[in-house]
């Protein structure tokens, strides 16, 4: 039997890549199995049904290391059960598979490089929420965090005309052009203010 592993972290994500990949192969795979599941642990549904459903002399294709694991010792660990149940893995994108043992080399040092990428990217989400919840917006200017903090935030002018606006001297259209903001940022603004 010729199976396919396919795995993307979440579940809004789409396997269209690794698809497009295996599918050049051209290769009649017998099943497909996938996780929308993170890499950094090995106990994952589609992984764990395909462990159990292999048989000496079959082959499994993945897309690259990274769709099987991002953890160097979960990696080892998978690749020498399938090994032990005589399975050859493949790892189209790295050219590499299981057969034989001189891909335990190349296999630790690119799922070293997996396991780092997957920390800095950790990393890189950590300091964004960070900054977000410090200046109470995301990069495209979207509120982020308390709406307290929030309040605290908005245009120093902003009091001045929310209250020339209630008294009808300035208008809605009128306010978001002399605060510089679009119409449904100044809605937001007053909304998160009148809460206050």
């Amino acid at each position: 039997m010729i199976y396919k592993y396919e795995r993307v972290s979440t579940k809004k994500q789409s396997v269209g890549r690794q698809e497009m990949i295996l599918d050049k192969l051209r290769i009649a795979f017998d099943k497909a199995y996938t996780d929308k599941i993170s890499g950094k642990g090995i106990d994952r549904p589609a992984l764990n049904k395909l462990k159990l459903e292999v048989n000496e002399g079959d082959i499994i294709y993945c897309e690259s290391i990274s769709r099987l694991g991002r953890n160097v010792d979960d990696l080892r660990a998978t690749c020498d059960y399938f090994k032990n149940k005589d399975v050859t893995v493949y790892f189209v994108k790295e050219g590499i598979n299981t057969d034989g043992d001189g891909y335990k080399f190349i296999l630790t040092i690119l799922g070293a490089v997996a396991e780092m990428e997957r920390e800095n990217t950790v990393e890189r989400v950590q300091q964004g929420v960070a900054r977000c919840i410090e200046t109470g917006t995301t990069k495209t200017g979207r509120w982020f965090g308390r709406e307290e903090k929030i309040v605290e935030d908005l245009p120093k002018d902003f009091k001045k005309y929310y209250v020339k606006m209630i008294n009808k001297e300035l208008s809605k259209v009128e306010m978001a052009k002399l605060l510089g903001v679009g119409r449904a940022t100044l809605y937001r603004w007053i909304k998160l203010y009148e809460k206050k």
